[in-house]
C-alpha cells in the first residue's frame, strides 16, 4: 500500500518531490534522542493546494502521515514521527501571504522562518516585530505558535496571537476557522473570533489536521527599550526575588513573557556562551540564579521612570543589577531580541554535553548532540522553582548529563519551565541514562503538581504510565479524532490518551 500511495503521490506533486528508501537523507532519520520510529518516505509539496488531496490519498491507502514544517524542534523530537509514517514536508510552503503594518498582523505559511518574517518586517519599517525566541532563526513561526512556543514580550504567547487558520483534514476537506469562512476576508484580518464555536485549539499540539496558513498578531515596536539583568544568587534568594517580580507584573511595570529566570548552568550554556568572559565562573556555579526583565516604552521619560522603579524594587532582593540599552554609542538601534531579532543562542544548549563544541551551533541532530527538553508549568513561587531545581539535580546526579533550568513568567501566577538535559550520544550508556533521567523528571514533576504545557516525543508515554484522566476526556478525544481523522492517518501515536490506539 505504501508503494501504491507513493506512485499516486508522484502523479500529484511530481516524482522529484517524493523520496523513499535510500533517497531519504540523514536529516530526516536523525534526532537528539534515541527513538525507534522512522520516516517511510518524505513528500514535499510545493503549494498548499496540493496538501488536501495528498492527505486523502494517504487515508485511502492506509498510510500514516506526519507533518513537519521546518524540522527544528530539537530536544522535542526533531523531524521524527511518533510512529513510522510518511513525512509531509511543509518547508516549501514558505510564502508570507500578506503583512499589514498599519494594524500589526501577518498571514504566513508553515515554511516561513523567524528570520524571513523578521527581515520582511524590517524592510517594512519595523513598526511591528515578531516576539523573539532563543531557538534557531530558521525555525517555522507557524509551527512554533501551534506547538505553543513562546516569545519575549506582551505578545509572547504566540498561540494566543494566532487565528484564522487554513486547515486540511485527512478526509481531504479544507476550511478556514475565522471570519473568512463567511466570505468576510477584510474583517478576518482584523478580528480573530467569529461567532460560534472556536476550533483553533483542536489543531494545536494535536495532529488532528494540517494547518496550511494562519494570521498572527505582531508586537508593536516601541521606540525605547532596556533589558535589566539582576543576580539573585543561591536558590534561597528565589522567594524574595519572585515575590517582587509578581508585584511588578501585577502593577503593569513588567509584561508577562518579558521576564525570565535562569540557573547558572542555563546562563552559561545558552545566554552568555562558552566564549563569554563570565562563562568559566558561571560554569562552576550551576545554582547561581539570575533574573532578566525587558522594559519598553513609547517615550524616553516613561522608559527612564519605569526602569528606575523596576531596578529599585529588584535592588531590594537582588545584587549586581545591570541595565542594557538596545542602542549603540551613536544612538542607533541595534538588532537585538528586544526588537524581535532572534539570535539562536539557545541552540548552543544542545552542545553542552559534548567535550568539543563549535564556535557557532549547527544542526544538533547531525552533530551527535544528545538533547531533551521537559516543559512543566508551575507556580510563580520560589518554593516551586527550588523544588524543580532539586529534582533536576537529583535525577542528573552521577550521570554524564549536563542539566540546565530556565523559566519564563507567563502570568503573575505561573511560570513555564525549560528543563534541559544535554549529553554526547557517542558516549556509551549516555542515551540510556538520559532517557532514565527524562522519565524520572516526568514522574517527579507530576508528584510535585507540575504538569507539562508542551510535549516532546518521549513525554506522552511516560505520562500515560503515571497519570490517567479522572473524567471522560479520553473518550471525548477519541470521538473527536474519529470525526476529524476517521482513518487515523495523521501522526498516529501523538495524542496522549490515544498512544496505544
Amino acid at each position: 500500500m505504501l508503494s501504491a500511495f507513493l506512485e499516486a503521490a508522484k502523479s500529484r506533486i511530481g516524482a522529484g518531490r517524493v523520496a523513499a528508501g535510500d533517497a531519504i537523507g540523514a536529516e530526516w532519520t536523525s534526532a537528539t534522542l534515541p527513538w525507534t520510529a522512522r520516516p517511510l518516505a518524505v513528500l514535499s509539496p510545493e503549494t498548499a493546494d496540493a496538501v488536501p488531496a495528498l492527505l486523502a490519498l494517504a487515508a485511502s491507502h492506509g498510510v500514516a502521515v506526519h507533518p513537519v514544517s521546518r524540522g527544528r524542534s530539537w530536544g522535542l523530537g526533531s523531524r521524527l514521527p511518533p510512529r513510522d509514517a510518511a513525512i509531509l514536508d511543509l518547508s516549501g510552503l514558505d510564502r508570507i501571504l500578506d503583512v499589514d503594518m498599519a494594524r500589526g498582523t501577518a498571514r504566513i505559511e508553515p515554511g516561513v522562518t523567524f528570520e524571513a518574517l523578521q527581515a520582511r518586517l524590517k524592510a517594512e519599517g519595523l513598526a511591528f516585530h515578531l516576539p523573539s525566541f532563543g531557538g534557531p532563526r530558521d525555525a517555522s513561526v507557524l509551527a512554533n505558535a501551534l506547538e505553543r512556543g513562546e516569545g519575549a514580550g506582551p505578545l509572547g504567547d504566540r498561540f494566543a496571537s494566532l487565528w484564522d487558520l487554513d486547515v486540511a483534514l485527512a478526509t481531504g476537506e479544507r476550511f478556514r476557522t475565522g471570519h473568512a469562512r463567511f466570505a468576510q476576508e477584510p474583517l478576518s484580518a482584523r478580528h480573530a473570533r467569529p461567532a460560534g464555536p472556536l476550533v483553533e485549539g483542536l489543531f494545536s499540539q494535536s495532529g488532528l489536521g494540517v494547518v496550511l496558513s494562519g494570521r498572527i498578531a505582531l508586537q508593536p515596536t516601541l521606540a525605547h527599550a532596556n533589558m535589566i539583568l539582576a543576580d539573585i544568587g543561591a536558590k534561597d534568594g528565589l522567594d524574595a526575588a519572585l515575590a517582587t517580580l509578581t508585584r511588578l507584573i501585577h502593577a503593569g511595570l513588567v509584561a508577562p513573557h518579558a521576564a525570565a529566570i535562569w540557573n547558572g548552568a542555563k546562563r552559561v550554556s545558552s545566554l552568555v556562551g562558552r566564549h563569554h568572559g563570565d562563562a568559566g565562573a558561571l560554569a562552576t556555579k550551576p545554582d547561581d540564579w539570575a533574573l532578566s526583565v525587558v522594559v519598553t516604552a513609547a517615550h524616553p521619560d516613561l522608559l527612564q521612570l519605569s526602569v528606575r522603579i523596576v531596578t529599585s524594587e529588584l535592588a531590594k532582593v537582588c545584587r549586581d543589577i545591570q541595565v542594557q540599552s538596545d542602542r549603540d554609542a551613536d544612538g542607533r538601534r541595534l538588532e537585538t531580541p528586544i526588537t524581535g531579532f532572534s539570535d539562536g543562542n539557545n541552540v548552543m544548549s544542545a552542545y553542552w554535553g559534548k567535550a568539543d563544541r563549535p564556535e557557532v551551533p549547527g544542526n544538533p541532530d547531525l552533530d551527535g548532540c544528545g538533547f531533551l527538553w521537559v516543559c512543566p508549568a508551575l507556580p510563580l513561587e520560589g518554593q516551586a522553582v527550588r523544588a524543580l531545581a532539586d529534582l533536576l539535580e537529583t535525577v542528573a546526579a552521577g550521570t554524564p548529563l549536563y542539566p540546565a533550568l530556565g523559566l519564563q513568567a507567563v502570568t503573575a501566577r505561573a511560570l513555564h519551565g525549560y528543563v534541559s538535559l544535554a549529553w554526547d550520544r557517542a558516549t556509551p550508556g549516555a542515551d540510556a541514562a538520559a532517557m532514565t533521567a527524562h522519565d524520572a523528571l516526568i514522574r517527579g514533576c507530576h508528584a510535585l503538581g507540575f504538569a507539562p504545557y508542551r510535549l516532546g516525543l518521549a513525554d506522552a508515554d511516560a505520562l500515560d504510565e503515571i497519570a490517567t484522566a479522572a473524567d471522560d476526556w479520553p473518550a471525548v478525544l477519541t470521538r473527536l479524532r474519529a470525526a476529524l481523522d476517521p482513518s487515523g492517518t495523521l501522526s498516529p501515536g501523538r495524542l496522549r490518551g490515544l498512544r496505544r490506539d
